[in-house]
């Protein structure tokens, strides 16, 4: 029996205390060996991404690193978490990499690697409770291993792992799994200290991201489909803690969504069409989970612009179905209701009415697709149960089938980050499964462009600029790569192209600029530059241009002297800055000047 203080004194408000006195009793442990499976499913987890740690910087990672500002002081605590409000977390811990290895990206994704390592024992642990808790019947070490393996090495949660900027996914899961193991052993014992543990973490899984405000959905559904027995309890529960939480997990939604200036693309059926979208767009995860072909960073997806739509309707009516058998089977087979609950509701924020960028994208299944492993895990669990007619042949068989599907999907995620190891390899799969897209497209073409290829990567610019005719920074790029090329007047056209589209654009003059230098008309190219100082009164690259036609062709020290001083004082660090303004001021006082 519980002690008083326990069965007052939390928000949890235990009714029965013990675990021994929960439907279905814990397998005994074996001494000293309790650590192998799940020691087993994270060894699995870092070995399947060995070969993803010296993977590039790719897409996203660009800008959540490299173009990172708050990452370059670690001690200024405040710009680092108000850098990215809404995920401050996250950027906390891409500062902490900074701080140990720069911009070098082995560290970055040694971390993502790590997280997914503990993610995955995080999972091992509830499934081997929540299995205990529903009483299979099965060894739930075992059924728990089979769950947390799949999880482990299964190759969509490449997009996540392999990827830096995937890292929210892997924070907001390991808060997350944190949170509601610590929350139901605080229903369980009435612990005061694991009630705020089971907090603390919640918030910094929202704080990661956003997908974190799912939680007390996720715990409710364990609560009321593995804590049978005790409806006073629950009720109280519900009552103390999980309205009180989802009105204050409303109010963060909303102002999420104020900051996202809404939910939809601004017409009243939006929210409707989107989450008509998103049906189909589940069955694709839900395949991709069963079979994973065909991946990519990029999909095109059907865009629902119809409420007559057949296929929309279709897949809601599947996914309502999905729910429905989960629903009638949440007395015989709990943890299968709890995993299904656990996938829709963990795919809610992104997967429902809220119109995001990319409709379709395979780093958010990773905590979602937690619920079909735990899913899998109860089936696992029924298998190994005992069962006379189950003879010693049956099992082996079924544990050599279970063998093959982990090393099947263990070598589709190591290929699956060779993929990731070439920008180019990711960018050109990207463009065969986005057609239609002009975004895999346009980063296929810089990637081609930076591997020193503008031969190929024009194709790709000319494809961008036709599905996208107002890109200016692909018309700016495709003009480097005509000058690159000897294509000068082609270039000069991309480039007063891209002065149409943004006369303000100073990248725009200073292109001009040079290639009026390659032209020798450098009358043109020093006008060019005055122009890009105008748009862009901090542009040191044009000053510094300026300061070497002063010197060069127009001799005209002091302004060459003047344009490296303002150079200086802008960017100190620019190579050459200092001996080009001594240098000039030096040739200015030898002429008198």
């Amino acid at each position: 029996m519980p002690t008083r203080r326990a069965a007052r004194g939390t928000a949890f408000d235990s009714a029965q205390g013990r675990p021994e006195h929960r439907r279905g009793t814990p397998s005994r442990r074996r001494p000293g060996f309790g650590w192998l499976l799940p020691a087993l499913a994270a060894t699995l987890a870092c070995a399947a991404y060995l070969n993803a740690l010296d993977n590039p910087f790719v897409y996203d990672d660009h800008d959540t690193v490299i173009a990172n500002g708050s990452l370059v002081d670690p001690t200024n605590l405040r710009f680092i978490l108000v850098y990215s409000p809404f995920r401050p977390v996250v950027n906390a811990s891409y500062a902490l990499d900074h701080w140990f290895w720069a911009y070098r990206p082995f560290g970055y994704h040694l971390t993502n690697v790590a997280l997914h390592a503990a993610a995955v024992l995080l999972l091992y642990a509830w499934l081997r409770r929540i299995l205990a808790d529903s009483g299979s019947g099965g060894p739930a070490s075992l059924a728990a291993f089979a769950g947390a393996a799949l999880f482990a090495v299964h190759p969509l949660q490449s997009e996540a792992v392999a990827y830096v900027s995937g890292r929210s996914e892997l924070m907001c899961a390991v808060w997350f799994l944190a949170a509601v193991l610590l929350a139901r052993d605080a229903i369980l014992s009435g612990s005061r200290t694991r009630t705020a543990g089971a907090v603390l973490c919640g918030l910094l899984a929202i704080a990661s991201k956003e997908t974190g405000l799912v939680l007390p959905f996720v715990l409710l559904a364990y609560d009321w489909l593995l804590r049978p027995g005790e409806d006073a309890a629950r009720r109280r529960r519900l009552w103390r803690v999980f309205v009180p939480s989802f009105v204050l997990l409303a109010g963060i939604g909303a102002y999420r969504l104020v900051a996202l200036r809404g939910i939809s693309g601004g017409t009243p059926m939006g929210p409707l069409l989107n989450m008509l979208t998103q049906a189909i767009v589940i069955w694709r995860y839900v395949g991709l989970l069963a079979w994973p072909a065909g991946q990519s960073i990029m999909h095109i997806v059907h865009r629902v612009t119809s409420v007559a739509d057949p296929i929309a309707w279709v897949a809601l009516a599947g996914l309502a179905g999905v729910c429905a058998a989960a629903f009638r089977m949440r007395t015989s087979y709990p943890v299968v209701a709890l995993g299904v609950v656990w996938f829709f509701a963990v795919l809610a924020p992104s997967s429902s009415v809220i119109a995001l960028r990319e409709g379709m994208a395979e780093h958010r299944v990773y905590l979602a697709s937690a619920g079909i492993f735990i899913a899998v895990a109860a089936i696992v669990s029924r298998w190994l149960s005992p069962e006379p007619q189950a003879s010693g042949v049956v099992r082996t068989g079924r544990a050599g089938v279970f063998c093959a599907v982990l090393t099947v999907l263990f070598a589709l995620t190591v290929m699956r980050n060779r993929v990731w190891s070439d920008p180019v390899a990711l960018w050109t799969e990207a463009a065969v499964h986005a057609e239609g897209m002009w975004e895999p497209h346009y980063a296929l073409a810089d990637s081609l462009r930076e591997a020193g290829n503008c031969a190929a990567a024009l194709p790709e610019y000319r494809t961008v600029v036709a599905l996208h005719p107002a890109h200016r920074d692909a018309f700016t790029n495709m003009g480097i790569c005509l000058g690159q090329t000897g294509q000068l007047e082609d270039a000069e056209r991309a480039f007063r192209r891209v002065l149409d589209i943004d006369p303000s654009f100073p990248r725009g003059y200073t292109n001009l600029g040079a290639l009026a230098l390659v032209a020798g008309d450098t009358t043109r190219a020093r006008d060019y530059y005055r122009e890009a100082i105008a748009q862009d009164p901090g542009n040191v690259l044009a000053r510094m241009q300026l300061a070497s036609l002063y010197e060069k062709t127009f001799h005209d020290y002091p302004a060459a002297a003047r344009m490296c001083g303002e150079a200086r004082l802008l960017a100190p660090s620019t190579p050459g800055v200092v001996e080009c303004m001594q240098r000039n001021q030096r040739l200015a006082a030898a002429e008198g000047r």
